[in-house]
């Protein structure tokens, strides 16, 4: 009888586990550059940005993104989902 009860707890404990990993892959798909702009089509919503090592990313905005304050040469802060989807940008400074 009391392996029984020891089973629920134990099946509980396994599924908060495997449900507590699968929020920290999702926060772990999230990344961030740091750079200058080196090209922007507001049209499509595409931004091609250079890091300061020149690593160049070409990336695109998400719909709530609006790219009209940006220009060619801005620093920016771009934080980006595994899709390279833009989910925030900011100017830098």
């Amino acid at each position: 009888m009391k392996v029984k009860i020891l089973k629920k707890p134990a099946l509980m404990m396994a599924v908060a586990l495997l449900m507590i990993s699968f929020a920290v892959v999702s926060v772990s798909q999230a990344a961030e550059v740091k750079g200058t702009i080196v090209s922007i089509n507001v049209d499509i919503g595409t931004v091609g940005v250079q890091d300061q090592v020149g690593k160049m990313q070409t990336l695109t905005a998400g719909p709530k993104i609006d790219l009209k304050a940006f220009k060619e040469g801005d620093q920016v802060i771009i934080e980006y989902d595994k899709n390279m989807m833009i989910k925030s940008i900011s100017k830098k400074g």
